[in-house]
């Protein structure tokens, strides 16, 4: 099976749309599957309608009996789209058992079911677990796969995985520690028991959680959130990576840039960044964003170029009002252009 990225599911999701292809997305649990679909809705300005498949009944897919007339007919379920455009989405279709699968055949193929016909301008995409991933899913029949077209979500990289998240918000301090730590971002193992384990959607949740949180105040509250979300393996070194900032004085930095330079561990120099964005995010002021820009000019690029978008993360529209108004900028914009506008 074709394995592929987020960034080019997106474009293979669209043609499937335009072409009205029914198409498959398997993939590890917590990687983004169904969030790419709904996102595509979303960037497409097309309805969106979500339909848990494992949770129906034969007679829900093709709808109660009405007798008129000496004759049967079938009224179909309200949920099915009778005008527009949008996506049907068949989430963990393969979590269904098999009777509720084979009613799915012609709806997917032909586009009809019984009386009804889906409109043109939808198309019907789904999404599942792979068997190896222990979601309890039964194997599809060949009938309903050869339906479908088939690619693989793979685990998205670090790299890739942080450009949503700071699209989305995700604290910084996880940003950071995840650049640190990048095996950590993905931890799911079908050999072990444990119920909490990372992905980008628990990680997700542990920004949500921890959102406001300060560790040295917070720090038994902290420690369980985090266990609870991704498990306590990656808590501990989370947690470790948090106390880190005990070490730095982010103050002292932003009136010292120079001393920037004398921090020579891996885990420290990322705890300096997320510690140094979360001051700003305290002393939003445009005196602490030319700190800031004056601390990055000590840095080496990859150091520099995290620490601006941990910045802008904090507040984005302070940010870019007010980054142009530093005399340090004009200097930086030949070397970070695209992380400072």
């Amino acid at each position: 099976m074709k394995q592929i990225g987020h960034g080019e599911l997106k474009e293979v999701l669209k043609v499937c749309y335009e072409k009205q292809i029914p198409l498959f997305l398997w993939g590890a649990c917590g990687i983004g599957k169904s969030s790419m679909v709904k996102e595509l809705a979303k960037d497409l300005k097309i309805d969106f309608i979500d339909v848990r498949i494992s949770q129906l009944e034969p007679s829900d897919l093709r709808g109660l009996p009405s007798v008129s007339n000496g004759e049967t007919k079938w009224l179909s379920p309200n949920w099915l789209p009778k005008c527009g455009k949008g996506i049907l989405f068949f989430d963990e279709l393969n979590l269904a058992v098999p009777s509720i699968q084979a009613s799915c055949y012609q709806l997917i193929l032909d586009r009809k079911l019984g009386d009804y016909t889906l409109p043109q301008g939808w198309v019907i995409l789904s999404a599942g677990n792979r068997i190896e991933d222990k979601a309890n899913t039964f194997e599809m029949p060949s009938p309903l796969a050869n339906r479908f077209i088939h690619t693989e979500l793979v685990v998205p990289s670090v790299e890739a995985w942080q450009n949503w998240a700071f699209a989305n918000g995700i604290d910084g301090r996880i940003i950071s520690f995840l650049n640190w730590k990048p095996t950590r971002l993905f931890g799911f193992d079908n050999k072990l028991k444990d119920k909490a384990f990372a992905t980008p959607r628990t990680w997700e949740f542990t920004s949500h959680l921890i959102k406001g949180l300060e560790y040295d105040k917070d720090k038994e509250l902290m420690d369980t959130l985090i266990a609870s979300a991704v498990g306590e393996g990656t808590a501990i070194e989370m947690t470790a990576f948090l106390k880190l900032q005990r070490k730095i004085n982010a103050e002292d930095l932003l009136k010292n840039p120079k001393k920037v330079k004398e921090i020579k561990e891996i885990d420290l120099k990322y705890s300096m960044l997320s510690t140094i964005s979360e001051y700003f995010n305290k002393h939003k002021k445009k005196e602490t964003l030319g700190q800031i820009l004056g601390v990055v000019k000590e840095m080496d690029v990859e150091y520099g170029v995290l620490m601006l978008r941990l910045t802008k993360n904090v507040d984005e529209t302070f940010f870019k009002s007010n980054i142009t108004g530093i005399p340090a900028f004009k200097e930086l914009s030949q070397t970070y252009a695209k992380y400072l506008i």
